[in-house]
């Protein structure tokens, strides 16, 4: 009873370690993780959030019934582990507490799936987490292309399901390209876009090797068009 959740505790007063200890306990994993994300937001809506963004991919991130790992609480009482909507669905592999003391204990579960409050704090924890992994990219890009090669593709079901996030997404999105060799960002594609060129153009393949031999890249080659 004398015991306090961490995530209650000032984000000052835990050590990077610690972190690592309940996230590892929390969510059996065997790593640290990549991103830690604690802040509280008081206002108009009241909420703690403590989140991690894990460095490798889980078996089943693809698995079609595949619940989120971030836990609701109120007022530190636990209410359930697959709230829908606590985190859009191309955030699913984000793990972690919320805690709200704006809602009500005795709501049922559909009425908090539905509510104005998580629809806002779902959409203050996005905004958080995008801004968080793009930090990690302007500051480390060859650490950050080791987390997208594991989780590119769900982030990239975002820019085509997430219309409010579409532009925040595009902006943390690495792509391969027919000119370079490594991962790069569109904004990189476009400063070297070509004098009259005003499309971005792509190719879809199922792999990096189909792509490279795709008999459409032709043309563009030739130009010197980037796809």
């Amino acid at each position: 009873n004398s015991a306090k959740a961490l995530w209650t505790k000032p984000a000052a007063e835990i050590s990077q370690d610690e972190y690592t200890e309940f996230y590892k306990a929390t969510f059996m994993a065997y790593e640290e993780p990549y991103i830690v994300i604690h802040n509280k937001a008081e206002g108009a809506i009241e909420f703690t959030n403590l989140l991690f963004v894990p460095k490798t991919a889980p078996f089943d991130l693809f698995a079609p019934d595949r619940k989120t790992k971030v836990s609701l609480y109120i007022n530190r009482v636990f209410i359930s582990q697959d709230v829908d909507g606590v985190v859009p669905s191309w955030l699913r592999f984000v793990k972690g507490i919320l805690d709200t003391t704006s809602l009500d204990l005795n709501v049922s579960r559909e009425m908090v799936q539905n509510s104005p409050v998580i629809k806002k704090i779902a959409k203050s924890v996005t905004k958080k987490v995008l801004s968080e992994l793009k930090k990690k990219l302007k500051k480390d890009e060859t650490e950050y292309d080791v987390f997208w090669e594991q989780f590119g593709k769900v982030l990239k079901e975002g820019l085509y399901e997430d219309f409010e996030n579409r532009e925040k997404i595009a902006e943390i999105t690495r792509v391969y390209s027919l000119k370079h060799e490594k991962l790069i960002s569109l904004d990189d594609y476009i400063a070297e876009m070509c004098e009259k060129q005003d499309k971005i153009y792509y190719l879809a393949a199922d792999t990096l090797k189909q792509a490279k031999s795709s008999p459409h890249l032709e043309g563009f080659q030739a130009k010197g068009v980037d796809v």
